[in-house]
């Protein structure tokens, strides 16, 4: 049983028991008897939501230690202390649940004001919120400070890279460097359409050969310039507005009070896990068509093939996988595949799966941080793994 095996198993468990608990509790309808069903404001309002955090941060917890502290550390030992790994998911929980008690009360407020369109509207604009800040959530979320310019080896690197891509013909976008204690930390592109700014982590500069660090980089200028990362955002925000309207209108969900959130975030909950059966197969398709485009461009193959192997050598280290396995579980193709994959040149929506993810903490989604590929880990709940 590998690290990267170890993980699709977690993550598959905790996946399938969220769901089948969203399942028993939407069928029975005893969120409705729990939790506050009163559509006029009051102090059991807040404390009906603080409980239902409660109740998700508890069932949730045996995952977030086996895949932040028991599985880690059985697979490389002294990855991390028991009492880091707790500072660490202390502080996550904290602004996560913070971050959704401020979307609950919001989509209240607008529900009951507004009915079922001011409340879709409510997540709307709260998950472009997320998007437009989701640099600084990360930060808050977990520790990432930004890389230090004491590093005259590291600046060597990044300015050389930085260079080529620009030969490549890829203009400039703002570098932010984040330092991260998890190896599987990959950063990503962060901010709305137009004001993007590409996040990469500092053990990368360290790692990879300034070429090799262009190469990443470029792949991920070019899934802005050519509009796929735009549209995988609005993909994700689609998926999700869609989700929580025909969430919202299930027997006993609604918008107006803590009971009907309740029984629609439970809807959401199945909506997300076929978003997550579904979405992954795009994002791999963008993943191949961007790696085509770049290698088209001036990358050498060789060069294209020792960065992502070296990346996926520090994330799970999974270089193989079958098909099948892919195409349920995993939107970043494995090396093996997207070293022999033909690609079309039109990537559609780079990084939707796991963009989805993120921007339903707009709606207080049950699944955000119970994927394989994040659990137990805050460095990766708002800037999950990407190619």
């Amino acid at each position: 049983m590998t690290y990267a095996r170890s993980r699709l198993w977690l993550g598959i468990s905790g996946v399938g028991s969220l769901v089948l608990i969203s399942t028993f509790l939407l069928a029975t309808g005893l969120p409705l008897e729990w939790l506050p069903s009163s559509n006029v404001w009051s102090g059991a309002d807040l404390l009906g939501l603080m409980s239902a955090m409660g109740c998700l941060v508890a069932l949730m917890l045996p995952l977030d230690l086996l895949g932040g502290f028991l599985l880690p550390n059985r697979s490389r030992p002294n990855t991390i202390t028991a009492t880091a790994f707790m500072a660490n998911w202390l502080r996550g929980v904290v602004v996560q649940a913070t971050l959704f008690l401020f979307a609950g009360v919001t989509i209240l407020a607008m529900g009951r004001s507004f009915g079922l369109i001011g409340a879709s509207f409510a997540v709307l604009c709260i998950g472009l919120f997320h998007v437009a800040f989701q640099l600084r959530i990360g930060r808050l979320t977990a520790s990432l400070p930004k890389h230090s310019g004491d590093h005259p080896t590291n600046d060597a690197v990044m300015s050389a890279a930085l260079q080529r891509t620009a030969q490549w013909g890829w203009k400039p976008k703002p570098i932010v460097v984040l330092d991260h204690h998890d190896t599987g930390f990959t950063g990503g592109v962060v901010g709305l359409p137009g004001m993007e700014s590409i996040v990469v982590p500092s053990a990368s500069l360290s790692k990879l050969s300034p070429e090799q660090v262009a190469v990443t980089i470029a792949r991920r200028l070019e899934a802005i310039q050519s509009g796929s990362r735009s549209r995988g955002m609005v993909l994700a925000l689609g998926w999700v507005i869609i989700g929580f309207v025909l969430s919202a209108m299930l027997p006993g969900a609604g918008v107006t009070s803590v009971g009907e959130l309740a029984m629609t975030c439970l809807g959401f909950t199945l909506w997300t896990f076929l978003g997550l059966l579904t979405l992954p197969s795009l994002s791999r398709q963008a993943s191949h068509a961007i790696d085509r485009k770049v290698i088209d461009q001036g990358a050498a193959p060789e060069t294209f093939s020792e960065a992502i192997k070296t990346l996926d050598r520090l994330q799970d280290d999974e270089p193989k996988r079958s098909k099948l396995i892919e195409t349920i579980f995993h939107p970043v193709p494995s090396v093996d595949n997207r070293l022999n994959e033909s690609a079309s040149t039109f990537p559609i929506a780079w990084h939707a799966a796991r963009m989805t993810l993120f921007v339903s903490w707009a709606c207080m989604g049950m699944l955000v941080r119970a994927v394989h590929c994040n659990a137990g880990r805050p460095e990766l709940w708002v800037m999950l793994p990407t190619d």
